[in-house]
């Protein structure tokens, strides 16, 4: 399992590949900054030039870097306010999302008297789920790089119970307060393989930054969301981090170990 921002966790075989090509990808990272520092401080105004090693770069991305990554097992991030018996049940096997879950999971708070059935009525039937059954359900979400809890795009997840399928159009202020009382903040650890889609040709953007930040460019990694579809039931949940635990607060500053000097 590797993490895609730290190229001390690459295997052999990535390495190896990488390194052949070191020259092209400092070149590439190093003639992108130029130009774009060209273009951002030019008067007057000039466009962007086309970068004159965009050509092989992105062959080898795609035709010799994708393929390998497609075999890869990767270290990412789930982000989710959860009950414990939710986190359990996870550790037995990952479930994507869908209408079908989101009411089951609704029946169990329910049973439990956390919500009633009229509360849980309302969020079903206001679940964006129900408009957009075509494009959301079949998915678990992750993300690649870990991310603090406090940073913006994890906070809402963090902060209520169900995600974006139970909260994100819910008017009721009152019970969107008590969702976001239900369980505990959670930052989960996943291990995940790349061969769903274009999975693999998506991360390594991640990589390759990586890898020019390891050959001195001065770039910082970034991550994407990546949906897990047909590899779900490879995915496994490798640790889960609780709000009050010492690494949740740590998570992206001193956790996983060397990630301060890897992604910062």
């Amino acid at each position: 399992m590797i993490d895609l921002w730290n190229p001390g966790t690459f295997n052999a075989e990535l390495k190896r590949t990488l390194t052949a090509e070191s020259q092209l990808i400092f070149d590439y990272y190093s003639e992108d900054q130029r130009l774009m520092d060209e273009h951002l401080n030019s008067s007057p105004y000039q466009k962007l030039k086309p970068n004159r090693f965009s050509a092989d770069f992105f062959s080898f991305r795609e035709y010799e870097l994708t393929p390998i990554l497609a075999g890869c097992r990767i270290r990412a991030w789930h982000y989710a306010r959860l009950l414990d018996h939710e986190v359990a049940a996870m550790q037995q096997g990952l479930v994507p999302s869908s209408l079908e879950f989101l009411k089951k999971r609704l029946n169990d708070l329910v049973a439990m008297n956390l919500l009633s059935q009229e509360e849980a009525d309302k969020v079903f039937l206001y679940s964006p789920f129900q408009s957009q059954e075509a494009i959301r359900p079949g998915r678990f979400w992750i993300v690649t790089l870990p991310l603090h809890y406090s940073d913006k795009g994890v906070l809402p997840l963090l902060g209520s119970w169900g995600g974006e399928s139970a909260y994100f159009r819910l008017s009721d202020k009152a019970l969107a307060n008590k969702l976001g009382n239900l369980g505990m903040s959670r930052i989960l650890e996943i291990g995940a393989a790349l061969s769903d889609g274009h999975n693999a040709f998506s991360v390594s953007s991640t990589v390759l930054e990586a890898w020019a930040k390891k050959l001195g460019v001065p770039m910082v990694p970034t991550g994407c969301d990546l949906a897990i579809t047909n590899s779900l039931g490879t995915a496994k949940l490798v640790r889960v981090h609780t709000k009050g635990e010492s690494t949740f607060a740590t998570i992206s500053k001193t956790y996983p170990k060397g990630v301060s000097e890897k992604i910062i």
